[in-house]
């Protein structure tokens, strides 16, 4: 597998844990909020179900947080192969960590040119030709 399918196979796994991250905050606010009686409406159910209306979130929550802890596994190991890929392929030590930092650890571009300490527009030229450099590679 190309180094350009690994790095898109990351950005979907990590919009997807951040998606789930989304719908876990979700439930936890509908967990908190436990209704009041309504009045002025027919009772359509007239057995007690027994379980507290807010428990369905609950479990949604958990099974939620359990997808997550597996993604987070699968985006770690996958993150690691596409690490290792993009090092073996890319010898300039500051294109490496541009395409690294963006491709793998996903941080803004400020966030790299404060580390780095260098401008942004500089990043974004680092970035671009190590990304050339591996498309390059990927094609042969």
């Amino acid at each position: 597998m190309g180094i350009i399918n690994q790095l898109e196979e990351l950005r979907a796994l990590r919009a997807k844990i951040v998606r789930l991250e989304g719908q876990i905050e979700y439930c936890k606010e509908q967990s908190m909020k436990i209704p009041g009686p309504v009045w002025g409406e027919e009772k359509l159910h007239t057995q007690p179900s027994g379980k507290a209306p807010f428990e369905k979130w609950i479990f949604k929550q958990l099974d939620f947080e359990k997808e997550v802890k597996g993604l987070q596994e699968e985006f770690e190991a996958k993150s690691i192969k596409a690490a290792e890929a993009i090092t073996s392929v890319l010898e300039d030590g500051q294109v490496l960590k541009a395409v690294l930092y963006r491709e793998v650890s996903f941080m803004k571009y400020t966030e790299i040119a404060e580390k780095m300490g260098v401008s942004k527009s500089y990043i974004y030229r680092l970035h671009d030709a190590g990304m050339e450099e591996i498309a390059k590679r990927d094609k042969v």
